[in-house]
């Protein structure tokens, strides 16, 4: 049986119910020392069992075998290609205001398929799609998650200058001469953000770092947050033998209504790790089955947003 709901609605709901139950945090960073302790929020249901793939994947062979320079590039960015086991987990760091109290952290896990629905020479594209199932139910979840355009050299990216208002931003040649551009999509294909930054690939160390964005607030703030309206964040990714480590920087900004910083200027700094780890034996085809009949209306969506 397929549990199939409105995409944006359904993440909001699903993406916080993937994964194990919330527990009170053994205090990483040492927080909270002062506050109440809390429990994180997040997934509020358990998975089903999953199995690890083995390591070091093809992937990850492929990338250490690809010839230096863009080669490379689009090795690890087709790396990130794959069935993985997702865990998601934010915390607040900095409160930068007297008498602030860091929200509680936020902990989810995830199924999650990545793969490849455009591969050029100067961009490729990776649609995410969650694919979840619980212990003790047979239903599944089928959800569209975010997309991310990687384009070689491309010097034209949207800006997100707060209030669901974005500007595109034409940046110099030399600027990004040697860079990919990579463009994140939320789950209903609307922009999110985008973000310029240049593959370091050293020994066995491939990892790729942005510039400092504005973003939206991400789903799991957007319904419980009113205080700030905007991520003022950079973030890094890496490949490993076993997926890929999104780590996120970000500040949360206030906005005046002119959508410039407001005077309280930025409310608090926190962290974020999203962890891909590859897993074998998962019954895809439900996500699969709704792609192929989804693909040529998301096509559509796409191609209005541009």
């Amino acid at each position: 049986m397929s549990l199939r709901t409105p995409a944006v609605l359904a993440a909001l709901i699903l993406l916080t119910a993937c994964g194990e139950r919330p527990v009170p945090i053994a205090r990483p960073f040492a927080w909270p020392l002062e506050q109440t302790p809390l429990a994180t929020r997040g997934g509020t249901t358990t998975a089903a069992a999953l199995t690890m793939a083995p390591s070091p994947s093809v992937a990850w062979s492929a990338l250490q075998a690809a010839a230096p320079g863009i080669a490379r590039d689009r090795a690890a960015i087709r790396a990130m290609a794959g069935e993985f086991r997702t865990c998601f987990d934010f915390q607040e760091t900095i409160g930068h205001h007297p008498g602030y109290l860091l929200s509680a952290p936020y902990h989810s896990f995830a199924t999650e398929r990545v793969f490849i629905i455009e591969d050029t020479a100067e961009r490729i594209v990776l649609q995410h799609q969650l694919v979840m199932r619980f212990a003790g139910s047979p239903e599944v979840a089928v959800i569209k998650h975010w997309r991310q355009a990687w384009t070689w050299q491309d010097g034209d990216l949207l800006r997100y200058r707060g209030f669901a208002t974005w500007e595109h931003e034409l940046m110099p040649a030399a600027r990004v001469t040697g860079c990919w551009t990579q463009t994140v999509s939320g789950v209903g294909d609307e922009p999110r953000y985008a973000t310029v930054g240049r593959w370091r690939h050293e020994g066995t160390l491939s990892e790729w770092e942005s510039d400092r964005t504005w973003r939206p607030l991400p789903r799991r703030e957007v319904s419980v947050r009113k205080d700030y309206q905007a991520l003022d964040g950079s973030h890094r990714i890496t490949i490993t033998p076993d997926g890929w480590v999104l780590w996120q920087d970000n500040r949360k900004l206030t906005l005046s209504a002119a959508g410039t910083p407001g005077p309280q200027g930025w409310l608090a700094s926190e962290i974020g790790l999203e962890r891909y780890q590859r897993i074998s034996g998962f019954d895809w085809q439900p996500g699969e089955d709704a792609w192929k009949s989804e693909a040529p209306l998301w096509e559509q969506v796409r191609a209005a947003w541009t």
